[in-house]
C-alpha cells in the first residue's frame, strides 16, 4: 500500500521534500525506540561538509555511535536494546570519505567504517562520480582508527551471479582487501543491498558467513536489536545534504500522542 508513495518520493524531489517536511511534524529521533542504527552514507562532497557535521551533531545528541566490531557485539549480547546506537558506514570508497567527512568524525570522536570494493583499489572506474580512494589514502583511514569492510570485488549485483562468482565477490574481495590492508576483514555490505534483486537472501549471508563475514549489510530501513539480525543487517541510506528535519521523518518514531 505504501510503495505507491515510496516511488513518488523517490522519483520526485520536491514531492519527496514535502512528504518529508509532514512526516517530520509526526516523528522525532528522541522517540526511535532502542537498537542499532546503521547509517549508509556515499559521497561527501566538500560543499556538503557542514550537511555531514550537522547531522552528525544531531544524530550524537540522540544517542552513541559504536564501531563495526562493537556494534555486533551489542547485538550478540543483547545490550544494543539497553540504548540507542548509531553506526557510520560509507559505501564504494569515495576519495571524499576520508578527505572531508574523516576530518567531521575525529573531530567529533565518530567511529566509522568504509567499504571497499577491493578491484577498484588497483583500477577504479573512470566514469563518474569519482575519484575513489587509492591505497594511500585507506592507509590514512586505518591510521585514524576508522575500520575498512567488503563491498565486492566489482560492486556487481550478486542476485544475477551464480554460485561460484558470488562466493569470488564475498569471500575473493576479503582475501584481497585483507592483503592490501594488513588488518581483517569481518563486514560485507552487499552492492545496493535490495533483497531478492540485489542478493539472494537463502544464498549470500550464508556465503559471506562462511567466507569468515560477522556480518551482512542492507539497505533496508530498519533498527537492529540482537544477533538474529546479523545476516541481513538494516541500514538507513542517508545523503549529507539531507536538512535535520528529515532525519527526524527517516529514523524518527511518532510522537506519542497528548
Amino acid at each position: 500500500m505504501l510503495q505507491p508513495f515510496k516511488t513518488l518520493a523517490r522519483d520526485h524531489p520536491v514531492v519527496r521534500a514535502v512528504l518529508l517536511r509532514a512526516l517530520a511534524r509526526l516523528r522525532r529521533l528522541a522517540h526511535a525506540p532502542p537498537g542499532l542504527y546503521a547509517l549508509c552514507y556515499h559521497r561527501v562532497p566538500e560543499r556538503q561538509r557542514a550537511g555531514f557535521s550537522a547531522q552528525i551533531a544531531y544524530l550524537q545528541r540522540h544517542g552513541r555511535f559504536v564501531g563495526a566490531d562493537e556494534a555486533v557485539t551489542l547485538l550478540e549480547t543483547g545490550a544494543a536494546t539497553a540504548g540507542r546506537h548509531f553506526l557510520v558506514t560509507f559505501d564504494d570508497g569515495y576519495a571524499d570519505t576520508v578527505e572531508v567527512a574523516l576530518p567531521v568524525l575525529r573531530a567529533a570522536g565518530v567511529p566509522a567504517i568504509l567499504f571497499l570494493v577491493s578491484d577498484w583499489l588497483d583500477a577504479p572506474p573512470a566514469n563518474p562520480p569519482g575519484p575513489y580512494a587509492d591505497r594511500a589514502m585507506v592507509a590514512a583511514w586505518l591510521a585514524a582508527g576508522m575500520a575498512v569492510g567488503s563491498h565486492g570485488c566489482s560492486h556487481a549485483r550478486i542476485a544475477t551471479l551464480g554460485d561460484a562468482a558470488a562466493e569470488h565477490e564475498i569471500a575473493g574481495s576479503r582475501e584481497v582487501l585483507a592483503a592490501a590492508t594488513g588488518v581483517p576483514i569481518r563486514h560485507f555490505a552487499c552492492p545496493w543491498g535490495v533483497a531478492a534483486r540485489d542478493y539472494l537472501p537463502s544464498r549470500d549471508p550464508d556465503l559471506a558467513r562462511a567466507s569468515g563475514y560477522a556480518t551482512f549489510f542492507t539497505t533496508r530501513r530498519g533498527v537492529a536489536t540482537g544477533a538474529r539480525d546479523l545476516p541481513a543487517l538494516p541500514r538507513h541510506v542517508l545523503e549529507p545534504e539531507w536538512p535535520l528535519h528529515e532525519i527526524d521523518a527517516l529514523l524518527g518514531a511518532r510522537l506519542a500522542r497528548r
